[in-house]
């Protein structure tokens, strides 16, 4: 079997075409997300929390946000640092400063469009330092009708929204 230079050439350019459009067509489908965590008015240190997707199991997949950048503590936390510890990711680009009482949260992340309407959802872990912590102080369907509209929280977080 031989192969000629031009007929390399022109597979090559193929094969580049095809992983160019490939790339184009998968980044399309991600969507930017903008997501409000309302914090409550309530007494105390400013809380930490974790906006993380869940599956349609009820499993943790991905941390989106973290609210308060010491990482000592993050175990506060429990749930969320559990599920982390066991699927390590880094939170360098995707934390911010801890969120205090009548203060509101506005995170903006890309996520990939089939997992809306697909039985995933938005959960936010909150914890206050010498206060109660909440597991699921707020979880919200991740859906096209369920945009912009108002998820009350059950702890610190008097409401979440979303939308696309």
């Amino acid at each position: 079997m031989t192969y000629s230079i031009s007929g390399l050439r022109k597979t090559a350019a193929a094969i580049g075409f095809s992983l160019l459009a490939f790339t184009a067509a998968n980044s399309a489908y991600a969507a930017n997300a903008t997501v409000l965590v309302q914090m409550d008015s309530y007494e105390g240190d400013e809380a930490y929390f974790a906006l993380y997707l869940v599956n349609p199991d009820g499993r943790y997949e991905k941390t989106l946000w973290v609210s308060g950048d010491e990482a000592r503590w993050y175990p506060d936390l429990n749930r969320w640092f559990r599920y982390l510890s066991r699927n390590p990711q880094e939170l360098d680009a995707i934390t911010g400063a801890s969120t205090g009482g009548n203060d509101r949260a506005i995170i903006h992340f890309e996520i990939d469009e089939a997992l809306i309407d697909a039985g995933y959802a938005l959960r936010v872990e909150t914890s206050v330092e010498d206060r109660e912590n909440y597991f699921d102080d707020v979880q919200v369907d991740l859906t096209s009708d369920g945009q912009r509209a108002r998820t009350q929280g059950t702890g610190y977080v008097r409401y979440i929204r979303y939308k696309f």
